[in-house]
């Protein structure tokens, strides 16, 4: 069993997994594949991509009106191609935005976690769910709010979510994405992001130090935007006993 495993990490802020959950977990990331930036992510015998995000970061890209646009950003310990299983064909391009590991396994190990693992199954669900509010949210934000609004919305989500797996916490975010590819994901030119980013600088809300960048005023930020972390508060009531 490899206890460094970001997905364990991420799911033992939830839950205290049980040795039998935690094996389970060690055997879909036992094909560990390293990649590098730019790599697509791997298939399994011509199957969906479907893996666990172990290291680094992955984006997931499509093309509209002509335009390369981000739709979403996976983070270590995030399980990728869930929004896949039901279909034969590929719904995103998925490739590593920075050098990483990345654990393919075939679905029908899904069907095997829904029959033996149920309240591992449950809580991959409820996660899962989470991550489509957030999407609707950013789908709602992109017709609503300003490009600063959604350039700090995105922001505080990304921070949220590297704090899960144990390898960011406080206000630091590692994010090693061009300014273009921000714009990509908050819909946004890349003047426009460095306009808002150099706005926040000004008012002492962000530090940028690429790749990191500080939020120095994340209550201020919360609340311009009534941010709310969706990751850390999960119902968890009706999941079965281990």
């Amino acid at each position: 069993m490899d206890t460094s495993s970001c997905l364990v990490s991420r799911l033992t802020a939830y839950l205290d997994l049980t040795e039998e959950e935690r094996d389970f977990i060690a055997d879909l990331e036992k094909d560990r594949r390293h990649l590098a930036r730019g790599d697509a992510l791997p298939q399994v015998n011509g199957d969906i991509c479907i893996g666990v995000l172990d290291q680094g970061l992955a984006v997931a890209m499509s093309q509209c009106g002509g335009k390369t646009r981000i739709t979403r950003v996976f983070v270590p310990g995030d399980v990728v191609g869930l929004a896949e299983l039901g279909g034969n064909f590929v719904g995103q391009d998925v490739r590593m935005q920075t050098d990483g590991d990345f654990c393919p396994f075939p679905r029908a190990r899904i069907g095997l976690l829904l029959r033996k693992m149920p309240r591992l199954a449950a809580l991959l669900l409820a996660i899962g769910g989470i991550e489509q509010l957030e999407l609707r949210e950013r789908l709602a934000a992109a017709s609503t709010m300003t490009a600063e609004h959604r350039l700090i919305h995105f922001l505080l989500s990304i921070a949220s979510r590297l704090a899960m797996p144990g390898i960011g916490s406080g206000s630091r975010v590692r994010l090693p994405m061009t300014q273009g590819e921000i714009g990509q994901v908050i819909g946004a030119t890349d003047i426009t992001v460095n306009r808002t980013m150099q706005q926040l600088v000004r008012r002492g809300w962000i530090e940028v130090d690429r790749p990191y960048i500080r939020l120095l005023a994340r209550s201020d930020m919360e609340d311009e935007v009534q941010f709310v972390n969706r990751y850390g508060d999960l119902d968890l009531s009706w999941f079965a006993a281990p």
